[in-house]
């Protein structure tokens, strides 16, 4: 007996769908290097944007801090926000920080996609014994400080 075309079709479907679902996990941009899983994330959003999917890469060059941020639905401008990203020991120590941008600085919405935009902050060098990377967003300018502050 030959299958109908439409269940055929839905057949293809389904087993691809499957196959996409198995394989996801295998190629994803977001696990650390080797060297580095030891080293905890810490995202810290503000009343304009929401830090989101923050990872470690190492792909032909430089250690790298990569991510996303998302204007909050409420917010009208982001052009005065910018990310602290701060590098810390098992201690609590402060061993770096530094001021980041974002591209666009101005996040819009287009039609129904999220309104987003994307950082990368090179790492390297990385000082000995980070055990923390914080990325604070932060909305205007910090009182006595202008760009990096400790290295």
């Amino acid at each position: 007996m030959k299958d109908h075309p439409r269940f055929t079709h839905g057949r293809a479907l389904g087993m691809a769908a499957l196959a996409v679902i198995l394989t996801a996990g295998c190629a994803t941009p977001f696990k650390a290097p080797p060297d580095l899983r030891h080293v905890r994330l810490q995202r810290v959003d503000s009343p304009v944007v929401r830090i989101d999917k923050i990872w470690l890469e190492r792909k032909d060059g430089p250690l790298a801090l990569r991510g996303y941020v998302i204007r909050r639905l409420s917010a009208l401008d982001t052009t005065d926000t910018h990310l602290d990203v701060t590098l810390y020991d098992a201690s609590g120590r402060v061993l770096r920080t530094s001021q980041e941008g974002f591209t666009p600085r101005q996040i819009v919405r287009l039609h129904r996609l999220p309104a987003y935009a994307s950082y990368r902050v090179v790492l390297d060098p990385l000082p000995p014994g980070v055990d923390r990377i914080e990325v604070r967003a932060h909305e205007g300018l910090h009182h006595g400080t202008s760009g990096e502050t400790a290295r």
